[in-house]
């Protein structure tokens, strides 16, 4: 049961326990963060499923757009949902290490 959604930069794959979004860019600009805020809205209120995004292709990414993951971590954590993050970056890492969020994320 997977079910795929192509928007202009990324990708959802609505599979059976989680919703998994995968950047089809690498890029970052204010267009693709408009577009993660959209998808990550529609994880959040159109499914009621775990929700994983690849990082692997991000670098490093706006410390606005690392805080709106944390902030959807915490409302998907009041659900009883997981937040996955598959793959992040070296310096994601360290962001979430520093201030003791491994509890409120999955890495993977």
């Amino acid at each position: 049961m997977e079910n795929i959604r192509k928007y202009t930069y990324f990708e959802i794959r609505k599979k059976a326990k989680v919703v998994e979004i995968e950047p089809i860019s690498s890029e970052i600009n204010d267009q693709i963060i408009n577009e993660l805020r959209s998808v990550l809205a529609m994880a959040f209120y159109e499914t009621n499923r775990h929700v994983k995004l690849e990082m692997s292709k991000f670098e490093s990414l706006p410390f606005s757009v690392v805080e709106k993951l944390i902030k959807f971590a915490m409302d998907l954590r009041e659900k009883n949902r997981v937040f996955i993050l598959s793959k992040p970056s070296p310096q994601i890492r360290k962001y979430i290490r520093t201030f003791s969020l491994d509890e409120l994320l999955l890495i993977l």
